[in-house]
């Protein structure tokens, strides 16, 4: 009797979830895995295939079930580093390790190669932002060898500026890798005085969207609290002029985006190869040229008081060879700034 009432009851979830997938609306993105859902197939070619992916990515309830999953795994079974992240504290850690020796002397090698052949006549200076791993007890978590890491990149020809003596856990989202601009000053302050400028003290206007679900949730697989990120607003901001090499003039903060698959992108707007902020209201003639990762899209707002003009490269986006034709790199300071994490994988960077 007890194993019909459980056939029954199984075959009852079945025909429920049968029903449910007929009655529920299809959905075209889920910002839980933040990635668009397949849809019912409209051609006959791979129709066995689409179908498939149409009624896995539109199975009911489906969110809860890879939540349910990940709860499972990380709580009952013990697996700490399930899909790739650590959740400690609900905070997301995305697992960086081992330390690629190839890829950061790549990085060193590359680095070097535009310092020394195209900057002779630029002040020339270089950081690293850890990622949150960095900040994980070594004796209970898998992170790659930061020590080395640092070392190698003493290689590079320009001045150091270390940043990650000032950086902590808290100034970084619990659901995303990236720092939290509001957390920026010291990082600012530090960049700005060793670079030469004169520390500007500033009133912001901080405008917070909240439910921000960074890039790291959807790894995760849990219903965790979201986020708030925050925009930064002060009077340099309304008079600038940001142009971007592939679709033209925008705002510093693009609101938008922030409905988007990547909320992040709410900063100059996403990833975008070749950047120029213009401060049509500068009081120098100052002009920095950030070589750069995603981290910077929420840093160089904040650094528009001290430049004329600031101009980013995303080298992942675009060959250098091009970009040394759009750039005009005599007698300005120049920036190299990539997170742990990216430095990692040089092999993204277009230069030779």
């Amino acid at each position: 009797m007890k194993h019909k009432s459980i056939a029954i009851g199984f075959l009852i979830i079945i025909f429920s979830l049968f029903i449910f997938s007929f009655i529920m609306p299809d959905n075209k993105v889920s910002s839980f895995e933040r990635r668009k859902l397949a849809q019912f197939p409209t051609s006959l070619d791979d129709l066995s295939e689409d179908l498939d992916n149409y009624f896995l990515d539109q199975f009911p309830f489906r969110e809860q079930f890879i939540a349910l999953n990940s709860f499972i795994n990380r709580h009952f079974l013990g697996i700490k580093d399930y899909n790739n992240v650590y959740v400690i504290n609900d905070n997301i850690y995305e697992i960086v390790h081992p330390l690629d020796e190839k890829n950061v002397n790549n990085f060193c090698t590359k680095t070097n190669y535009i310092i020394d052949n195209y900057l002779q006549n630029s002040n020339v200076y270089f950081s690293a932002i850890p990622d949150k791993s960095y900040f994980l007890d070594e004796n209970e978590y898998l992170k790659m060898d930061y020590d080395l890491l640092f070392n190698k990149l003493a290689d590079i020809n320009g001045t150091y500026i270390d940043l990650k003596s000032i950086l902590s856990l808290e100034d970084y989202y619990r659901t995303d890798i990236h720092w939290k601009q509001e957390k920026l000053d010291l990082v600012t302050r530090k960049l700005v005085t060793e670079m030469g400028c004169d520390y500007i003290p500033i009133n912001y206007t901080a405008q917070s969207y909240n439910n921000f679900y960074g890039a790291s949730f959807s790894k995760a697989g849990l219903n965790l609290e979201p986020d708030t990120l925050t925009c930064l607003h002060n009077d340099y901001m309304n008079n600038v002029t940001v142009n971007h090499l592939e679709f033209g003039e925008k705002d510093v903060y693009d609101v938008a985006k922030f409905k988007g698959m990547d909320s992040y992108d709410i900063y100059l707007s996403g990833p975008s190869s070749l950047i120029e902020i213009t401060n049509n209201n500068a009081t120098t003639d100052k002009e920095l040229v950030i070589f750069r990762d995603s981290f910077s899209s929420s840093l160089a707002p904040l650094l528009v008081p001290y430049y004329s003009k600031i101009t980013l490269v995303d080298l992942r986006y675009i060959n250098f060879n091009i970009a040394t034709t759009k750039v005009d790199f005599d007698n300005k300071d120049v920036l190299f700034l990539y997170s742990t994490q990216i430095i990692n994988n040089s092999n993204l960077f277009k230069i030779f």
